[in-house]
């Protein structure tokens, strides 16, 4: 209803949920178009039903913020999920659980978002499974 949208951000269980749809928009599911993910304090699903996500490595650009004193979703965890993935872009920050806003972290968001952004003066990139002529 209200896309579409470029890509994905989510934190903490909502990063685990995120994680999985990228398995699904990696596996061709068209109903999720997206480009890339940021997967803050994520972790992989324990559930027994949900196993089958991780079984493929996961081709969809992701950065993964990881705290490592987060005492909610321990660092161990959300490295984990990060190597379930084909390339994933680990961003460490010493604090806990929350979404790191300091300089260092606001550039590493930029340079991993710059990726999906068309350059001015250029044409945009066509999306996944589109071609431009």
């Amino acid at each position: 209803e209200h896309g579409p949208f470029d890509g994905l951000l989510g934190f903490s269980q909502g990063a685990a949920l995120a994680a999985m749809v990228c398995a699904l928009r990696a596996r061709g599911d068209p109903r999720f178009p997206v480009a890339f993910a940021v997967l803050v304090a994520a972790f992989a699903s324990r559930a027994p039903a949900h196993g089958h996500f991780y079984r493929e490595p996961i081709a969809l650009p992701t950065l993964h913020v990881v705290g490592d004193t987060d005492a909610v979703i321990a660092a161990p965890l959300s490295r984990e999920l990060a190597r379930c993935f084909v390339e994933p872009v680990v961003l460490t920050h010493p604090g806990g659980h929350f979404i790191p806003a300091a300089a260092a972290q606001k550039k590493a968001y930029l340079e991993f978002l710059e990726r999906f952004c068309p350059r001015q003066g250029q044409a945009e990139r066509p999306g996944p499974g589109e071609v431009r002529e």
